[in-house]
């Protein structure tokens, strides 16, 4: 029979210019399309060897070859698979049937980006080795056929077909490296290709040397494809380098193997030390596997924002091949997946926390700030992440820490709310004035000093039936909770009548920059304090906004005054005799500067604020 030529359809011949054009920077994925082709080949043949026994025998036992001809610069990739006839070889590497192409074609024109993910994603992986290749010769026997075939092409809009001499069945897929992508024919670059993408593939992978030695360079059976009890500690430890290339070990791992309508496999590790990309978004998403072959190692579809710092991997035979981001984006299978993933993760961070509680604080004090994250983009897991979140307080100190669970377990008689601050830092929020009132009673107060705290209590306002109550805003009546303080005499705290003098020359003296002035139940050892509204920004939540929008002006807040602090109590006596009184007045500005000091607010005039502190210092001396 003479050669037969064959000119490729429009679609596939548009698509072979791209690749053999192609600019792409990872065009060695054009060995991965191969090798999953391949795999696919010899399940297919697994499948028809179960009904149809008389099938044509393969030459070598089941797997994937590969091979190098350097002087010749030739690459061959050879299966022991189904194979093709003539027909099905002109409908699998002449036509492309596959709506993928288009799609595909219609992606690259919209996009500059060399997106090397799109090459096999939508079904043309064969036509990836163009990129690579100025030749192709595929050689190919049906299992069931009894006539080989020869396809060849250079990719230039025809292709050739011949009867062969291949007497087992296979395919045998010959490519002629081009000039300068003779990378292609190293033998370790091969070797690291396969590792990288196939080597979980169900069939060996063989490197066939010069001397005819062969050398697999897959792994039999992946981690997660194994039984708990099949691994040992240190095949999870190495699973989690080469996923995460983290030479430190894991603080746990989880591996998971769910049933049901979704079955998948899965391993997710938790590192024990902050990663440099923690806070770059773009940097999550597990390792994605369909049918032993990598499809993408950054699906963020498969775990939420929140627990970006953990790596690991899922495989599932539920999703085709070839599968796009599109596809991913809006399979009804991901969903499942990542949600029994998320749940497995935060049970085992929860199991931790009770069984080595020192191990998981120092997990704690890394990720603790994106793990809040959580109360935000997750609310089916609130209260999952209630149980995980911790905070110093008033009765921790600096090194100590108290989960919500521990705080409601012992606060102070008739309390019915959380008690909570929020600070730059704990210095600033642990020498707050607004604690006085409630130290004194022996209640316990939380401070929440990562930025994410403020948004922390707006997404979770509740634990159980307690209310988290900011002790800077709003009313704070303490009336009966906890231990009560002997009561001031007349003359050791100014009536309401009394001290009223005093607070409208704060009113007129602080109009521009106070909501109101009043008498303070939160005060102990201070003179002032400024609160805000009970729904209004905190001091600390303002200063978060005018660092992110200059334009941000903030909001009046009120004054609160001790009326037993001795300064108070002088100036009260000051305003009764005469409210016009300068000296009066420059204390006013004094205090009103200290307040915001002792919240962490800049003081409005620096110099003047100076120079007015030092004339009282003087008159003190004085």
């Amino acid at each position: 029979m003479s050669q037969e030529v064959h000119s490729f359809q429009a679609e596939t011949q548009q698509l072979l210019n791209l690749m053999i054009h192609s600019l792409y920077s990872n065009k060695e994925i054009f060995l991965r399309e191969l090798i999953s082709n391949a795999s696919d080949a010899i399940d297919k043949v697994r499948f028809e060897e179960i009904t149809k026994p008389n099938l044509l025998a393969a030459k070598h036992e089941s797997g994937i070859r590969l091979r190098v001809l350097p002087e010749s610069r030739r690459l061959i990739i050879e299966d022991t698979g189904i194979g093709m006839t003539r027909d099905e070889l002109i409908a699998n590497l002449g036509t492309i049937a596959n709506s993928g192409t288009k799609k595909f074609l219609e992606k690259l024109s919209e996009t500059d980006k060399k997106d090397a993910q799109l090459i096999g994603q939508f079904g043309v992986g064969f036509y990836a080795a163009f990129m690579v290749a100025e030749k192709i010769v595929v050689e190919t026997r049906a299992a069931s056929g009894d006539t080989a075939w020869i396809w060849e092409s250079e990719g230039n809009g025809t292709y050739s077909l011949n009867k062969g001499s291949k007497e087992d069945r296979g395919t045998r897929i010959e490519l002629v490296i081009k000039e300068d992508e003779k990378e292609f024919l190293e033998e370790w670059r091969l070797k690291s290709i396969v590792r990288k993408y196939s080597d979980y593939v169900t069939y060996p992978i063989l490197w066939t040397d010069k001397d005819n030695k062969e050398e697999r360079l897959n792994k039999s059976t992946p981690v997660w494809a194994r039984a708990k009890k099949d691994n040992s500690s240190e095949d999870y430890k190495e699973l989690y380098k080469q996923l995460s290339n983290d030479w430190q070990e894991p603080l746990l791992w989880e591996h998971i193997n769910a049933e049901g309508l979704t079955p998948f496999q899965a391993v997710a590790f938790i590192p024990s030390a902050v990663a440099f990309d923690l806070y770059q978004r773009d940097a999550h998403g597990l390792h994605l596997y369909v049918k032993r072959v990598s499809i993408t190692d950054k699906c963020k579809e498969l775990i939420p924002e929140y627990l970006r710092f953990v790596s690991g991997v899922v495989e599932t035979d539920e999703l085709p091949l070839n599968v796009s981001r599109e596809i991913l984006q809006q399979n009804t299978k991901l969903p499942t997946i990542r949600k029994q993933v998320v749940k497995k993760i935060l049970a085992s961070l929860q199991n931790l926390a009770k069984s080595e509680s020192e191990k998981y604080l120092g997990f704690y004090a890394q990720f603790g700030a994106v793990l809040k994250e959580g109360f935000h983009f997750d609310h089916d897991n609130h209260e999952a992440l209630a149980e995980l979140v911790r905070f110093r307080s008033t009765k921790t100190g600096r090194e100590g820490w108290v989960s919500l669970k521990e705080y409601w377990e012992r606060k102070v008689h008739s309390q019915q709310e959380i008690y909570y601050l929020t600070g730059p830092s704990y210095d600033a929020v642990s020498a707050s004035p607004h604690l006085e009132s409630l130290t004194s009673r022996g209640i316990e107060v939380l401070f929440l000093t990562d930025p994410i705290d403020e948004w922390f209590v707006m997404d979770y306002p509740k634990f159980g039936e307690a209310t988290l109550k900011s002790i800077s805003k709003g009313q704070l009546d303490l009336a009966g909770i906890g231990t009560e303080p002997e009561k001031k005499n007349d003359e050791e705290q100014a009536s309401p009548e009394q001290i009223a003098p005093l607070l409208e020359v704060f009113r007129r003296k602080c109009a521009d920059n106070l909501k109101d002035v009043k008498i303070s139940t939160r005060l102990v050892d201070s003179p002032c304090c400024l609160v805000a509204d009970e729904h209004g920004l905190s001091a600390h939540m303002e200063r978060l906004m005018k660092a992110t929008n200059k334009e941000f002006a903030g909001s009046k807040r009120i004054l609160e005054v001790n009326p037993s602090h001795p300064i108070i109590l002088s100036l009260t006596k000051k305003a009764q005799s005469n409210a016009s009184d300068v000296a009066i007045e420059e204390w006013v500005d004094v205090l009103y500067d200290t307040a915001l000091l002792a919240e962490g607010s800049p003081v409005r005039n620096p110099g003047l604020f100076a120079k007015k502190l030092t004339k009282m210092l003087e008159m003190q001396k004085a």
